[in-house]
């Protein structure tokens, strides 16, 4: 039984309807459901009032919050729950339903008591001892690591139809030793005892990650190695660290020996696992948690379909190259209701390097990010890694506040695939790029250079706190160039931090349109610096 709706809304949707209520993909469980809807245009003070059946008041949403999470439900029951506008008191249009059954509850397996009895003080090694309660749990059933515990293990393989749930605290041990590969593991593994698995861009043997799922399957990589997974709790997952990714590193560190691992000229950077690894995934919920501290990136999907995050905390702040939330060559993910401080980029979205990537050919589309809050890192990141292409990127109602790039798109000339239809709506952002980028730049050059096409930012105060405001700059190789092409921006306020903006900088750019951009010091457009810019509309 699938735990929810594997499609996502469109733009072109929203604007029909001012609701859209709907299940979020995947959240549907015995006793919760999250519900998500499109933000009503022209009502910048809106709220929303969620009710049941009887017309009780479950909750008040504001105007950026299109999402709630309804818990203490009863197993295998319907439910009719409905979403109101609210605007100056009152009710604005009709109110939007849903109903749905939630699921039946399976059995519960607490990994501190018998027959399992794993160490809840931390301070001795339980891998086992969980796993056994993972592999013993039956379909449905949910393992659970209680409140005021803490669990310490290595790598955990988790399995379909599972929901594994920390109220304490999941701490990873620093061994690298204890991230090798279980006996069982279906997928690929070398004789290190790494597993195949997927790091910037390329496919590559790798330590396990804190938390696995699925696996890489050569044969077909769009095939479910696991669904229906739910990675739930108040509680905490601890990766490790600096402590744990060096670790990792510590074998591998010989760049000769192993220049597959060199990343920035850094030995055995690329062999480190995640914090939670999703490999082949379909239909997975990750909620409630705070992931914090991972041995390099947090949450990972990679040839993943319907994955859904929501009401997360992640802090890799410290962490080398430690990214939040990365898609990789997958479908239909969704994100909301989160909070970053990050290491490097909050989300980026990607899918695969030269040339492999290319010749995998498997892009990542549909991507969903809403109601979230960056506070430190890197910001909102598509590529570098794009070479399978990256479509059909929506990010709204969203604060990108001390980050280092805002919303950037980017690629090296070398990368080929492409970037297209991503819109930025109802956001304040420190800076928009869509530009080359000279790093990462180790494959062998894809036949053609990237394009990046179809750019909408909408509704946005982009505040320039930290770099130039606005940075459009196409692809050139030799005597060839790729252009970026169709951007739009309406309704846009520049240099908020900075008090004015001395300029917005465009360079191999075609059919740009600014409609309504103005500084915010002055109300004026700031001077654009431009260079092979063709096609420029200012209205």
């Amino acid at each position: 039984m699938t735990k929810g709706v594997s499609s996502v809304m469109s733009v072109a949707q929203a604007q029909s309807n001012p609701v859209q209520l709907q299940v979020a993909p995947a959240t549907l469980a015995a006793t919760s459901v999250s519900l998500i809807w499109q933000r009503p245009k022209g009502l910048p003070q809106a709220q929303y009032r969620v009710t049941d059946e009887a017309g009780h008041e479950l909750a008040r949403r504001t105007v950026h919050q299109t999402h709630v999470t309804l818990t203490g439900l009863t197993p295998r029951s319907p439910y009719t729950f409905t979403v109101a506008v609210i605007n100056g008191g009152s009710v604005v249009g009709t109110p939007a339903t849903v109903t749905v059954t939630t699921r039946a509850a399976g059995p519960v397996i607490d990994v501190t008591q018998a027959p399992y009895l794993a160490d809840a003080t931390g301070r001795h090694m339980s891998t086992a001892k969980v796993q056994a309660a993972i592999d013993a749990c039956p379909a449905g059933g949910t393992v659970l690591i209680p409140a005021g515990a803490t669990v310490q293990t290595g790598a955990l393989f988790l399995k379909s139809h599972l929901t594994f749930r920390i109220e304490g605290t999941l701490q990873a041990s620093v061994n690298a030793a204890d991230y090798r590969a279980r006996a069982v593991y279906p997928g690929q593994v070398n004789a290190d005892g790494l597993i195949l698995n997927r790091y910037e861009g390329w496919e590559m043997f790798t330590y396990a990650s804190v938390l696995n799922a699925g696996w890489l399957n050569t044969s077909d990589r769009l095939a479910a190695e696991c669904t229906d997974l739910t990675i739930c709790g108040h509680g905490t997952i601890d990766g490790g660290g600096m402590a744990l990714g060096n670790a990792m590193r510590q074998l591998y560190a010989d760049k000769k020996k192993f220049p597959e691992y060199v990343s920035d000229n850094q030995g055995g950077r690329r062999n480190r696992g995640r914090l939670i690894q999703l490999l082949q995934c379909h239909d997975v919920d990750i909620h409630d948690l705070t992931l914090q501290n991972p041995p390099a990136w947090t949450v990972h999907m990679v040839y993943c379909d319907t994955v859904t995050t929501h009401d997360v905390t992640i802090l890799s702040h410290g962490i080398d190259n430690g990214d939040g939330w990365d898609p990789d060559s997958s479908r239909h993910m969704m994100i909301y209701g989160t909070t970053f401080d990050t290491g490097d980029d909050c989300i980026t979205v990607k899918s695969g390097k030269n040339p492999e990537g290319n010749h995998l050919n498997l892009p990542t589309e549909h991507v969903r990010v809403f109601d979230v809050h960056m506070r430190g890192g890197h910001g909102m990141i598509v590529g570098s890694e794009m070479s399978g292409g990256v479509s059909d990127v929506v990010i709204r109602d969203s604060r990108i506040e001390h980050t280092t790039y805002g919303l950037e798109l980017k690629a090296n000339p070398d990368r080929g695939g492409y970037i297209r239809d991503v819109t930025m709506q109802d956001c304040r952002v420190d800076r928009f790029a869509a530009h080359s980028v000279p790093y990462n730049a180790d494959g062998a050059p894809a036949p053609d250079l990237p394009v990046v096409e179809d750019i909408t930012v909408a509704d946005a105060v982009i505040t320039g706190a930290e770099k130039q405001p606005v940075d459009l700059i196409g692809f050139t190789r030799d005597d060839r160039v790729s252009p970026i092409r169709r951007v739009r921006m309406t309704n846009v306020t520049l240099g908020v931090a900075m008090g004015g903006v001395k300029e917005i900088r465009m360079q191999h750019c075609t059919d740009v349109t600014l409609t309504n951009v103005r500084q915010a010091s002055n109300g004026q457009l700031p001077a654009i610096k431009q260079t092979d810019v063709k096609q420029l509309t200012v209205q």
